[in-house]
């Protein structure tokens, strides 16, 4: 449903740029042609990345502890479960920014996995305090840690494609493996602790795009009173037989991966087939089988009315590790597809499968289905057994009630007191289930919910799918979490109208078979329309349509359509990982230098029309768009996208012999690496040396979030006098300072557990307690045996931690 991308501008910034400057102006100051008046910004106070969680609860080994991450709090709760149905909260104890998994290594001892951080927590249940903080490296983004060999920890690096393998006594990087697919997310562990399993969340299912100028032409629009349409490119399987002579690389379109536990950890073999995204992973206790949620994408059928009301499935897939055969379930196989409305099938489906736990027994598995609010237990042969609603009554079987969804996104079994305990994402609570009557029986709130009420009201419209005609799919089935599935779509209309919008004065014309387009990021919509990649929505607004045209029921009332923009609007971008922590531009980075291109993307006209790239794609500050629209760009109008995600769109290598995407920039996922796209005639006026540097500052785009946001140092007695420790306390300072950042600091003085906040004018740390305190005092205090943890948050929130 919405933007991002980039350069599908570039060469049609040069080839409209004349028509761009003749329409006059920016255009983002023109209410009535670029989308109306500027949106509300978001809730002061809060920062929302809408983060991703994949292990985010966990019982203790003994049973006696539940440890759940607080995602919006950035804390772990600690309940005392000692009467199961009745958890008792004992501690909330900070961690770093974006919590998304946890796992117990002890009763005492607690590993927080912190996408945002980059950062794995070790908490002490008994201190109350985190007292390590272990890097996984700058934009890593972490998402689950397991245990397995001999003290070992293993932590899956979503961003940089890698496990990281750690000491559990030292924590001490040991190794990195790297992984060939895309986004490793959820772990598992073989019963014998010798193999470590990770889920690819975002793997693909290997399409990928023939050109539009090798592509054949679109069918005939149905609708006789529509122009021919545009010459598009066309989605096909990368392994179809009649595009060999284009497609020369492979697509392994791997799933899974399995690494080998022991001293020099490696990737032993590769799953593919097995979904399209891969939110839960779980190992059958007795037969050693795995056993993946995902959603299947069905891109590779055309147009948007054949897509109504069914364009994923909803499964779970079975890998027989003894023999290699891959199963897949679906979880909704009597669905009559034609049928819709369906309330029927609302009232039953499963939609957006994420955490998976198994019974001990091995028999059966409980899947929590994100999209409906159910929790089901499924046999080892995708039966569903029976399924528990987790939702309040208003929103319990056809109905929906998205202001109020729970969104049960992780699980931890007892099967000794027959309870399962469900971590809902979005109401922040967790439900407890009696599985003996497969029946809720209460829930309890995670803890502490500072999440602004415009949020909390506005998240469901995403997450939804029984705002769906049968409710097997929601806006977040692509847009997964709010960000990208790394696909493209077709979804044209040929029976559609023309629309029209107005720019600058001048009529745009928009032809409904638009042809394949690239899903796009919620994130940073903020006053950025008019929207998609063509602009041709003029507000968030304008995708109400798509509930009804795309999803197969009605479009939501105004009034919450207002309430989603509202959440929309909220969301943020996660730090840019090339730059710097003082958010400079490194040296070097892909062959080229950041900061050279940088002057050359503000100041060399090298473009056709001679331009320079800033002048379409507005930065220092600015989301790299000017939000205008090329009307007269063949063959179809496009918007001057934005640049602040292109770091997320290397995964598309057709040059090399394997890829792991299938689709890259432009709009269409056309092109394989920045260089390609500067590669193209419009560009000739660059030299070599000055393309290499334009990508590499690209790639360093500014996405409005400091990369010192969530980065922690924790300081003890042994390490406070490190000079790399005082290098990164100096520079969180100083990034407070500059106003990047609000910095604050968590742990023990004098004993005792506080919070800090600092305070850039007066160069103090104010405590929760109103007690000032100079850097020397604290050195001292952690000279003398305390612990605190120094991070940087996102700028007007320190006080809220």
């Amino acid at each position: 449903m919405t933007r991002c991308k980039f350069l599908a501008c570039l060469p049609f910034v040069l080839a409209g740029m004349f028509c761009l400057l003749s329409c006059g102006g920016s255009g983002s100051s023109n209410a009535s042609d670029n989308g109306g008046p500027p949106a509300d910004p978001p809730p002061a106070g809060f920062a929302n990345f809408e983060l991703a969680q994949t292990s985010p609860i966990r019982l203790s080994a003994d049973g006696t502890r539940l440890f759940a991450v607080d995602t919006p709090n950035n804390s772990l709760s600690v309940f005392d479960v000692t009467q199961p149905r009745s958890p008792a909260l004992v501690a909330e104890i900070p961690v770093g920014v974006g919590p998304v998994s946890v796992n117990p290594r002890t009763n005492e001892e607690v590993w927080v996995v912190n996408q945002v951080s980059n950062s794995v927590s070790v908490v002490s249940v008994s201190q109350g305090i985190v007292t390590d903080t272990i890097k996984t490296g700058n934009g890593t983004e972490p998402m689950d840690v397991v245990f397995a060999g001999t003290n070992q920890a293993y932590v899956s690096c979503s961003r940089s494609n890698a496990i990281a393998v750690f000491d559990t006594g030292t924590h001490d990087l040991i190794s990195t493996v790297p992984v060939f697919g895309g986004s490793p997310r959820a772990l598992a562990v073989s019963a014998d602790g010798n193999k470590v399993y990770t889920a690819f969340a975002i793997s693909g299912n290997a399409t990928t795009l023939i050109p539009s100028q090798l592509a054949p032409p679109q069918p005939p629009p149905l609708n006789k009173n529509l122009p021919p349409p545009p010459q598009v490119s066309l989605i096909v399987a990368a392994t179809d037989p009649n595009w060999t002579q284009y497609i020369t690389f492979k697509m392994p379109d791997n799933d899974v991966a399995v690494i080998t536990a022991g001293p020099t950890p490696a990737v032993a073999r590769y799953y593919s087939g097995v979904g399209t995204i891969n939110l839960g992973l779980s190992v059958n206790p007795v037969s050693g089988d795995l056993f993946v949620a995902n959603t299947d994408a069905l891109n590779l059928t055309f147009y948007k009315p054949e897509l109504r009301g069914h364009w994923i499935n909803n499964r779970i897939t079975r890998i027989q590790t003894s023999n290699g055969l891959i199963t897949p379930f679906d979880l909704n196989p009597n669905i009559d597809y034609n049928v819709l409305p369906n309330p029927q099938a609302r009232a039953t489906a499963l939609s957006q499968p994420a955490g998976v736990v198994f019974d001990p027994g091995g028999n059966f598995m409980y899947v929590a289905a994100f999209g409906t609010d159910r929790v089901a237990q499924v046999d080892t042969n995708g039966n569903v057994l029976s399924f528990v609603e987790v939702s309040l009554p208003g929103g319990s079987g056809s109905n929906a009630d998205p202001k109020n969804k729970r969104g049960p996104r992780g699980l931890a079994l007892n099967p000794a007191t027959h309870t399962l305990y469900s971590l809902n994402r979005i109401s922040n609570t967790i439900a407890i289930i009696d599985t003996s009557q497969m029946a809720e029986s209460g829930e309890v709130a995670i803890g502490t919910d500072p999440t602004p009420l415009a949020i909390k009201q506005g998240r469901g419209f995403l997450y939804d799918a029984k705002l769906s005609g049968n409710g097997t799919g929601s806006c977040a089935s692509c847009h997964v979490d709010a960000d990208m599935d790394h696909l493209a779509w077709n979804l044209g209309d040929r029976s559609g109208d023309m629309s029209q919008i107005i720019q600058n004065g001048q009529v745009i014309k928009f032809h409904p078979m638009k042809g394949p387009m690239t899903t796009q990021t919620l994130r940073g919509l903020l006053n950025l329309s008019p929207y998609h990649w063509r602009g041709d929505q003029i507000d968030f607004a304008a995708f109400n349509s798509t509930f009804d045209a795309l999803m197969g029921s009605s479009q939501i009332s105004d009034s919450d359509m207002k309430t989603y923009t509202a959440f929309i609007n909220s969301i943020l971008y996660l730090p840019n990982p090339n730059q710097n922590l003082d958010r400079t531009l490194p040296t070097s980075l892909a062959n080229g230098n950041p900061g050279r291109g940088q002057s050359d993307f503000l100041t060399i006209p090298g473009t056709g029309s001679g331009n320079t790239c800033d002048s379409c794609h507005k930065s220092n500050p600015g989301p790299g768009s000017n939000r205008l629209i090329i009307p007269d760009f063949t063959p179809q109008p496009m918007k001057i996208s934005h640049l602040r995600n292109m770091y997320q769109k290397q995964l598309y290598t057709r040059h090399d012999a394997e890829s792991i995407d299938g689709f890259g920039f432009a709009h269409d996922g056309d092109v394989s690496g920045l260089l390609d796209f500067l590669a193209k005639p419009a560009f000739k006026k660059y030299t070599s040396q000055q393309k290499i540097d334009i990508a590499a500052y690209v790639l360093c785009f500014d996405t409005g979030t400091a990369p010192a946001v969530g980065f922690t140092i924790t300081l003890t007695a042994a390490n406070v006098n490190n000079q790399q420790e005082q290098k990164d306390w100096a520079t969180l300072q100083s990034q407070a300072e500059a106003g990047n950042i609000d910095l604050i600091a968590r742990g023990t003085t004098q004993g005792e557990v506080h919070g800090l906040l600092y305070q850039p004018k007066g160069g103090q740390y104010v405590s929760d307690t109103d007690v000032k305190y100079s850097r020397t005092q604290l050195q001292t205090f952690i000279q003398n045996e305390d612990t605190l943890s120094f991070m940087g948050v996102y700028p007007g929130t320190g006080s809220a931690h």
